[in-house]
């Protein structure tokens, strides 16, 4: 399935991390598709103006998310209700957000959907130092999900 995803669309190497295309935009709303494949993540980051959804495809993915407040939730993103895992997820706007495959999970395929449509301007990847002082009860994990 990985080849044939990869076959379909011009992926390009997504700042975050992940392989990324995007399929829809206008000013309203922004749609992309992502794969995570062994090695990949998506670090720690936030969307300053909107709301980020995330709908799984096939796969599992785990995305952790960091509250202003300093409350971390992980969410299992997959097709596996009876275990947990959920289709989708909502990212409130300013919220921190990292994803990375879960252990024995060889690949995920999904879409996030910004609205309105979302703008690099708007990106803001961690830096590692700062997000660790502001948060210091996640050090190990914003050590392992930025990149510096």
């Amino acid at each position: 399935m990985i080849e044939d995803l990869l076959a379909a669309f011009p992926w390009f190497d997504h700042p975050e991390g992940m392989k990324f295309v995007e399929v829809a935009k206008n000013d309203h709303r922004t749609v992309g598709h992502w794969l995570f494949v062994p090695g990949s993540i998506s670090v720690f980051h936030r969307v300053k103006q909107c709301d980020e959804i995330w709908a799984i495809h096939a796969g599992r993915l785990t995305l952790h998310i960091v509250e202003p407040a300093g409350k971390h939730r992980v969410l299992a993103l997959g097709l596996g209700m009876a275990a947990g895992e959920r289709p989708t997820a909502v990212v409130p706007a300013g919220y921190w957000q990292a994803a990375e495959l879960p252990a024995g999970a060889t690949y995920a395929f999904g879409s996030n959907v910004c609205a309105p449509g979302f703008t690099y301007a708007a990106l803001e990847l961690a830096r590692r130092a700062e997000l660790c002082r502001a948060h210091p009860q996640h050090t190990n994990l914003i050590t392992r999900l930025t990149r510096g």
